[in-house]
């Protein structure tokens, strides 16, 4: 089993005295420290109660520090935005969410809701507005809580289930057939797309249109991921 630090920051940036330890310019950038508790399974230490055998074993040294890339290289220390480190860190089972921020949460609370707007005709895609409520009622949760180390978690959750969503809209652009297993189906998703561009009043509505406009997911996706 293994461990290694995340930090939300370059940390070879941060100045330090000659007689500093790493751990000093993790606390300036503000990091998780997380434990493998099975093969390629991953939690954060602070999720974890003192007693856990996790936290027992790394206490007594019996975790291997660090991950290895493919030339042989260890990192200690993985960068949260650097996206060789999060490769690396999701090769090895470890999807690392950057950190919370108040900006981010207005991004995707703005952005569900306008995916529950244009998923209002199409009565095919209940799954999909299922999930789009879920996330939207995982915001109001975030915004009800005052915790910091609490927040992280459901922050946590509200990427990853957006960032499935996103992908999840962007091939129903084509017409997927995981989704739309039948050519009804299909063909009722093509006339909603169709309705929902003769509708639109003006050629700036189609503009601002998600469902319409796959590249405002993946702008949405790339911003909650720097």
């Amino acid at each position: 089993m293994r461990y290694v630090y995340v930090a939300y920051g370059d940390v070879s940036k941060i100045p330090l005295r000659a007689s500093a330890k790493p751990l000093d310019a993790l606390l300036q950038t503000g990091f998780d420290l997380y434990i493998e508790v099975a093969s390629k399974r991953w939690v954060r230490a602070v999720d974890l109660p003192d007693g856990h055998p996790a936290m027992v074993n790394l206490s007594a040294g019996a975790y291997k520090a660090g991950l290895v890339d493919a030339n042989g290289q260890t990192f200690t220390i993985l960068n949260a935005f650097n996206p060789e480190h999060r490769a690396l860190a999701a090769r090895e089972g470890l999807q690392i969410n950057a950190p919370f921020t108040e900006q981010k949460r207005q991004e995707i609370e703005e952005a569900i809701r306008r995916v529950l707007d244009e998923l209002e005709e199409a009565v095919q895609l209940r799954e999909l507005k299922a999930f789009a409520n879920k996330i939207e009622r995982r915001l109001k949760k975030l915004e009800e809580t005052e915790e910091p180390k609490e927040k992280q978690p459901i922050w946590d959750s509200i990427v990853n289930n957006t960032l499935s969503l996103t992908e999840t809209l962007e091939k129903a652009a084509e017409l997927s057939n995981q989704i739309f297993p039948t050519k009804y189906e299909q063909r009722a998703l093509a006339q909603a797309i169709e309705k929902a561009k003769k509708e639109a009043a003006m050629e700036a509505a189609i503009e601002q249109s998600i469902l319409l406009n796959p590249r405002k997911l993946q702008e949405l996706r790339r911003k909650l991921l720097e």
